[in-house]
């Protein structure tokens, strides 16, 4: 038995390392459990704009604005035949470098959280795996761990925290992950070198090519002029029995011709990943002296790169909420998911946008024009202003042209 932690987090990436780090500075004891050995490939790629408070609180902003990351201005929507696209400036509704972000590489991103963490103070151990979390009387009281090569450790904590991604460590111990109904994705996707990128502000920025039967590529470009090219659709349409993953995606690729011009002088650098079920959720994501950050909650769609500013801004407003709990003593559910209400509220506002882009009948053009005042919220969405902001009125303009979705019955609902 090693000496109690305040804080025990599984898992090292951003929205680890964001509570941890946070936490460890107002004087409390944070460890962070980390499986993998870094640095290591992670999917995600696009940060939006605001993701800037969180790192500038971070203390990272330096580090990424002397990086090699492409810098990301817009975002922009293709149509199917290619001839019309819809690029959406962040600077419409942002006033100076806040209106710019980048577009990282994983491995270097995740590295620089760690190690802010360190210096921070936070302890890490890496390839070291959470075997289970330990509860008594329904209280999460620890984990037990191992490092490799060690013998399992019994590790006291007052608080576990649940960053461990697509793994979700309690969710699945405690039977709590399910799918998302009407987000039934799937997605391929590869790296490719040499790809066509557009010219001045617009070179860093994201691509969405749309498809007409309705899933859609992304387009990012990455250091070293590589490019992250993948396709998100009808999981049976990209898993097709008896057809291989690299038949899949680069017949999927020949057939979007928009998408296929900016690689005609590429040369495919990286095997194709995938994964036929995107979405999932936990009923339940809050417990005593327990919770769950980012990834670990939920993820839903990509198609507003979302995954990595839901993962700071969980980690940032559950680190306030930790270090209050620590303070009062009490670190019931109730006290630790203080801060749900706050972030579920901006992803439902996500959720509804991401329900309204598979809506065959939508589309962005065809709602700007009915509602050109909305323009404003829209970019809103894209660039991530969606925490403690009024947006019913953008709300109320979707629901007239697309069904909203169904409540959902967790991740903090």
């Amino acid at each position: 038995m090693s000496e109690p932690y305040d804080v025990v987090v599984i898992g090292g990436g951003p929205a680890g390392t964001t509570l941890a780090t946070l936490v460890q500075r107002e004087g409390y004891r944070c460890l962070i459990l980390e499986r993998a050995t870094f640095p290591r490939y992670h999917i995600g790629e696009s940060l939006i704009p605001h993701t800037y408070g969180t790192l500038k609180r971070l203390g990272l902003l330096t580090k990424l604005k002397a990086s090699s990351f492409p810098v990301k201005h817009s975002v922009r929507f293709v149509a199917p035949d290619g001839r019309r696209s819809t690029p959406f400036y962040f600077s419409e509704t942002i006033e100076g470098e806040r209106a710019r972000t980048w577009q990282v590489e994983r491995s270097e991103f995740d590295q620089i959280c760690l190690d802010n963490a360190r210096r921070s103070g936070v302890e890490v151990r890496t390839a070291t795996s959470v075997e289970r979390v330990r509860f008594e009387d329904g209280r999460a009281v620890g984990v037990r761990a191992r490092t490799a090569g060690t013998r399992p450790d019994e590790i006291d904590s007052r608080v576990v925290v649940d960053a461990s991604g697509q793994a979700t460590v309690i969710g699945s111990q405690l039977g709590l992950r399910g799918p998302v109904p009407g987000l039934e994705k799937g997605s391929l996707w590869s790296y490719f070198k040499g790809g066509t990128r557009l010219p001045g502000i617009d070179a860093g920025e994201t691509t969405i090519f749309t498809l007409s039967r309705g899933g859609w590529f992304w387009y990012i470009p990455l250091p070293n002029d590589i490019a992250s090219v993948g396709i998100v659709d009808d999981p049976d349409h990209l898993f097709t029995r008896g057809v291989d993953r690299e038949r899949s995606f680069l017949r999927e690729v020949e057939a979007c011709h928009p998408l296929r011009e900016r690689l005609v002088e590429a040369e495919r650098v990286s095997t194709i990943r995938g994964s036929r079920r995107l979405a999932y959720l936990n009923r339940q994501t809050c417990g005593d002296g327990w919770l769950m950050l980012g990834d670990a909650r939920a993820f839903l769609d990509p198609i507003y790169s979302s995954g990595l500013y839901l993962a700071l801004a969980s980690g940032e407003l559950a680190a306030d909420c930790v270090v209050a709990t620590l303070a009062e003593g009490d670190c019931s559910a109730s006290r630790l998911s203080r801060f749900e209400p706050r972030l579920m509220a901006g992803i439902d506002v996500i959720r509804r946008l991401i329900h309204a882009f598979y809506d065959p009948g939508f589309s962005f053009g065809a709602f700007l024009r009915r509602f050109p005042k909305q323009r404003g919220a829209l970019i809103d969405c894209l660039v991530g202003d969606v925490l403690d902001k009024d947006l019913s009125e953008f709300t109320k303009a979707l629901a007239q042209m697309t069904v909203p979705p169904q409540t959902l019955t967790g991740a903090g609902e």
